[in-house]
């Protein structure tokens, strides 16, 4: 069962499904204006939807205080079972110098769904399927890390 909270945040991300240009320059913060990056999409949908500031980049939500790790990556995919709606899955990009090699990030929706804004020439954010996704990434060498919760 979700909570009001979780439910509130899932419909919060899913108004904004394939509405936003990707861009990484300082339009990434103008969420409601159309444009987002995969951080800050999930952002922009806590602080608007929940108030709760959960840091505006990968790097700092990996590292945020306000959340609690639920999973490390011990496998390509993470255990549906012990995600809940909200949850944020961290996956390893190409950067070394940014903790735990960190370089994109997706919500868990529940029943094995992702919604998250990737570079792919098509509007986002979009909604994915858990394993298929996590098995992409994996593939393409940027595996799963782990998954937080922001939601208590």
């Amino acid at each position: 069962m979700k909570s009001s909270k979780q439910v509130q945040i899932v419909r919060q991300a899913l108004l904004l499904r394939e509405k936003n240009q990707y861009t990484q320059s300082s339009r990434r913060l103008l969420v409601d204006k159309g444009y987002s990056d995969c951080s800050s999409f999930v952002w922009w949908i806590y602080l608007s939807t929940l108030k709760i500031d959960i840091g505006m980049d990968t790097p700092e939500q990996i590292l945020s205080l306000k959340g609690l790790d639920v999973d490390f990556g011990d496998m390509d995919t993470p255990d549906a079972a012990r995600l809940k709606p909200g949850d944020l899955l961290f996956f390893k990009g190409t950067d070394t110098s940014r903790p735990f090699q960190v370089g994109h990030v997706e919500m868990y929706l529940g029943q094995k769904k992702l919604i998250g804004h990737n570079d792919n020439g098509h509007p986002g954010p979009t909604v994915k399927n858990l394993d298929t996704f996590c098995r992409e990434r994996a593939n393409a060498g940027r595996t799963y890390i782990k998954t937080r919760r922001f939601l208590f």
